[in-house]
This record gives structure tokens, sequence and C-alpha cells, in this order.
């Protein structure tokens, strides 16, 4: 993925009167071998839905307002531009707040103050506003301490670490998971059990939600990641229930559309798809952009994840004709290794395929369904030949990447080893 961000870093804004809003970079900062952080070039949009086609309306720019609620709830990041570089901070307050303010340093005194934006949340005033800070400017592979908000209504602190550099070789934790909706304490435990293993950036393969439109369903969802949320980065799909519903866009940062974009992080290329389109167009749109995606990227490791998958033996679901046909090939022609998919409620995986048939696996991809975080489980009651593996449990799944060794391992609430396979680029 090609940075948003290009040439000289703008001078630290200084905004407010907070004591450490100076401009001036703490000293610690030379020890990690940044620049100041500044505020990302792009412009911040209000958040449409999927299948909008309103012209970008900008987003409201920070001002020193506070309203009668704004305590900032629901903080949490992502990236919507280099992982190695920069990081995005997305809160929730009452619509009258306007103060949207970053923090940020090597340590808890911070040394900048950054400027974001916000914008109501839905159509109801009662479902607040959101605020959303883009910072860059940052090393690879080092801390950060934050806090979001503004003078009188600043969050807790938090903190995160840089992505390495992309290409790099050092050893990185990853989770994925899917198909939470309904059930938000399972989401916690699946989160709990995450991190348990030190994973360092997620992947969310829809369904989040039972409907995308509910704001209060999205309440439940990003309440039951307190604690997580805000110091690793959950990068998501829009599934079936998402709907490409507002909310999702609005609470969510990714790059670019946000229906398909990818990223590196180390020597991993991860790319995303959104397969529950609005139009039939997007399937031609989305599969030519993979192809270009996949062709430009030099990375060893090329990991895909989106909601439906092209090879499940699981009712009532069952397999994805579209994906099948639209993206299952670019992916073998563009040496994807792993495709991870939700939206079948249980646990599967394929043995390594190339147009269907069983190959060695530095020869073909490896379809995992891994969509266990919390609905309803489905049983897989179809015994079909490229079927590895199949679990009815809740579960998530964690991946350690090792230079050249890949190893995948499927736990359940519990903490049992459901699975564990490696692959090689």
């Amino acid at each position: 993925m090609e940075p948003v961000e290009t040439g000289v870093a703008p001078p630290v804004p200084t905004v407010g009167s907070e004591a450490h809003e100076s401009g001036t970079p703490s000293p610690d900062l030379a020890a990690v071998g940044s620049p100041a952080p500044f505020a990302c070039a792009e412009p911040i949009y209000v958040a449409q839905t999927g299948a909008s086609v309103d012209v970008p309306v900008l987003a409201d720019q920070h001002v020193d307002t506070l309203g009668a609620a704004p305590a900032p709830k629901q903080v949490h990041i992502g990236w919507t531009g280099d992982p190695s570089a920069s990081m995005t901070m997305i809160w929730r307050t009452d619509a009258e707040t306007l103060s949207s303010l970053v923090q940020i340093g090597p340590d808890a005194a911070f040394g900048a103050t950054l400027p974001g934006s916000s914008f109501l949340l839905g159509t109801d005033t009662a479902d607040g506003r959101v605020h959303e800070a883009r910072v860059c400017g940052l090393a690879p592979g080092t801390t950060w301490h934050y806090r979001v908000g503004g003078e009188g209504a600043w969050s807790e602190a938090y903190s995160f670490t840089t992505a390495p550099p992309p290409g790099s070789t050092e050893p990185f934790v990853f989770g994925v998971a899917g198909d939470s909706r309904g059930s938000p304490g399972t989401w916690t435990a699946v989160l709990a059990g995450m991190a348990s293993h030190g994973v360092e950036l997620r992947l969310f393969t829809g369904d989040a939600v039972v409907q995308g439109s509910r704001v209060y369903e999205w309440d439940d969802w990003y309440d039951a990641g307190a604690g997580y949320i805000e110091s690793v980065p959950t990068m998501m799909v829009n599934g079936n229930h998402e709907g490409l519903a507002q909310p999702y866009f609005a609470l969510s940062a990714h790059p670019g559309n946000e229906e398909w974009y990818s990223f590196d992080y180390g020597n991993v290329h991860f790319a995303t798809w959104n397969d529950s389109v609005a139009s039939t167009t997007d399937w031609t749109t989305q599969s030519s952009w993979l192809a270009a995606d996949l062709a430009a990227t030099a990375q060893p490791w090329k990991v895909v994840f989106h909601h439906k998958p092209a090879y499940s033996g699981c009712r009532p679901n069952g397999e994805d004709a579209n994906v099948r046909t639209w993206f299952v090939p670019v992916e073998e022609v563009g040496g994807v290794q792993l495709d991870v998919a939700g939206h079948n409620h249980n646990y599967e995986r394929s043995v390594p395929l190339l147009g269907g048939v069983e190959v060695p696996q530095a020869e073909g991809v490896t379809y995992v369904v891994t969509a266990g975080a919390g609905a309803p489980l489905y049983e897989n009651n179809q015994a079909l030949s490229y079927t590895a593996l199949s679990v009815e449990a809740h579960h998530y799944l964690v991946g350690v990447v090792e230079g050249g060794q890949m190893t995948l391992s499927a736990y359940d609430l519990a903490g049992n080893l459901l699975d564990v396979f490696t692959l090689a680029p």
C-alpha cells in the first residue's frame, strides 16, 4: 500500500492551552529516531454509506467546544495510512462536543498536540458525534503514548506500538476472528484470548453486529472491547450484517474507500475486499483492483481476508459462487498463501488448493473459515474432499510470522488448541 502522506512534515500545530501544547517535541523523540508527529495531510470526510453517491463532505474541524457529555468513550485505533509510520484514533462524545484533539509522545508527557475532525453519527443527535484524528511522522517499531479529547475532557492515557518497516523480517503476531454478532460477551472473551498470545494487530472477517444501522449494537461491540481496542488496531471487513451502513464506516479506520484496501505489516501484505456488495459492478471493479494490488507488492507473504468463503462444507450458507468466480483465480495468480473468511459460524481449514484440486502447500492457497466470535454455531455437515479439519466451536485464530514461516493456531475460548498448521511462502 502506498502511504497517503508524502513530502516534508509540516510544523506541529499548537492548539489549545494544555501544558504540553508548545509544538516542541519532547527530548525523548530523538531517542526513538523520530521527528515530531504531525497531523496527516489527507482530509477527513463525513462517513457515508457504501452505496452513497453523494459528493464527499468535509468533517467539522476541531473547535474548543465541549457539550454536556464531552468525555471520550469507545476510544480505538486503526490505520488509514502506513502502519509503520502512522495511527488513526477514533472516539465518541455527545453531539455538541467539537473538541477533537490527540496528545501523543514517546512517554506520558506526550509532547505534541494535534487536531482532528468530527461528524455526527447517524441521523439522530442522540447517537452523538464521532471524532477522528490521524497522526503521521511516527518511527517504525516504536511505542507511543496518547490521549484524546480536549482541555477539560481528556481520555485516559493509552499506548500502541507502530509496525516494523515494510519488508522487515522481525517476527510478529496477528489475530483473526469474525461473526461476533449478538454476543458482546463472547467478543470480549475472544479479545482476551488473543491478548494472551500478544497479538499486535487484529483482522475481523465481518458481521460484528446483527444489523449495521443499529448504533446501540455498535455501542455494545465497542464497549465489549474496552481494554483491548485502545492499543491494538482492528482492521475490519463489511459483512452482510453490516450492510454497508453508515456506522460501519463512521466507527472504523481503514485506508481508501474502506470497502477494499490493503496494507503492509512487516513482510506480510494484507488485502481485503467487500464480498457483500451494493452493486454487481463491484465484482469486476474489485477483482481488477485485487489483481493490480497483488501484482504491485514485493512482499513474500500475501494474506487476504474477507467475509464469505470460497470453500466451505458448512450449511446453511455453504460456499459463495461470486467469491469463487471473481477472486479465487486472482489469488492463485497473485501468489496468495492464505485466504481467511467468516460467514459460516464454525472453524474450517482446507488443504492447499489450486483450481479446486489439492496441491503441495507452496503451490496453492489454504482457505480458513474463522467465524466463531459469538454468533450461533453452525454444523459442518458436508463431507468435502478438500476439508482438512472442521470444528464447531467459538474460537479465534492466531498467526505467528517468523521470516520464512507462518504458523496459524486456532483456540477455543478456554484456550484449548483446536488446530495448528504451518505455511511457507
